[in-house]
This record gives structure tokens, sequence and C-alpha cells, in this order.
């Protein structure tokens, strides 16, 4: 027999893994940012290679948000409507993870181009991610959209102690 498990414990999970992201890449950028501006980072500029960084970034950007949206509709089309609700959440968490992972790909490589070139101007890809991030995180609200949901699941859903099995 499985352990059943409320809303609000799943809801506060999927919360604090999705927000951990959000945290590490934060705090990294403002990490590069601190010894960019304070002297420590002391960078010999090379500005080829800041142009080829730049260059890549402006492709891996849409790159990863398009990658990350299009496997995330990918994974929420396969999850079936006569799957349980627990079920459902444990797909919809993976695939908020794996939109999660290609999201986070180019905001930590702008933080990577802004430490290793000293060029702060790399950290505004990292906070347009964190922006991104912030806008599409899961809520009750959005995942009975992207689930399509039925009411009495949305109820489940939204009631904090509502057993999840």
């Amino acid at each position: 027999m499985s352990q059943v498990v409320t809303s609000k414990t799943l809801l506060t999970t999927l919360s604090m893994i999705y927000f951990a992201l959000v945290f590490v890449m934060t705090f990294f950028g403002v990490v590069v940012l601190y010894l960019n501006y304070s002297g420590t980072n002391e960078i010999v500029p090379n500005d080829d290679f800041t142009q080829m960084l730049q260059y890549v970034l402006f492709v891996l950007t849409p790159v990863g948000i398009g990658t990350g949206y299009f496997i995330f509709k990918q994974q929420l089309s396969s999850i079936e409507s006569g799957l349980t609700l627990r079920q459902k959440l444990n797909k919809y968490q993976t695939a908020i993870l794996i939109r999660s992972a290609c999201l986070e790909l180019p905001g930590l490589f702008g933080a990577v181009a802004a430490m290793i070139t000293g060029v702060n101007t790399f950290l505004l890809f990292t906070l347009a991610i964190i922006i991104i991030f912030i806008i599409v995180r899961p809520t009750p609200f959005t995942i009975t959209n992207d689930l399509g949901l039925s009411p009495t699941e949305k109820f489940i859903l939204e009631n904090p102690a509502g057993k999840i099995d």
C-alpha cells in the first residue's frame, strides 16, 4: 500500500525543488556580479572571445526556452486522463524538471560568461531566465490548467489537506 500524500506536501516539495534551481542561478549571478565589481575577478579582456560568447548566448537562450517549452508540452500531452491524480502529478513534476533544466542552461551560461570575461552584461541573460522561471512557476492554477484536471481533482489539489492517492 502506498503512502497517502496531501496536496500541501506535494506542492511544497515541487516548489522547493523548483525554487532551489532559481536560488542557485540567482546566487551564482550575485557572486559573479560581486567578484566583477569588487575587482577580485581579475580578467584579461579578450574581445573576440567575449563576442563569441555573446553570439552563443543569443542562440542558446531562445533554443533553451523553445526546447524547454516544446518538451514540456510534449510531456503534458503524453499524460493520460485516466491516470490517478498522483500519477499525473508525478509525470507533471518530471515535465517541470525537464523544462527547468532547459531554461537553466542559458541562465547559468550567462553567469559563467560574465565570470570568465568580466563583462556584467551577460548577467542580463541570467536575469531574463530568472524572470521567466518566476513567470512559469508551478501553482495550483497552472497545474490544473496544464493537466486539464477535473473539478474533483482540482478541489483536491487546491485543498491543502486534500489527500492525493
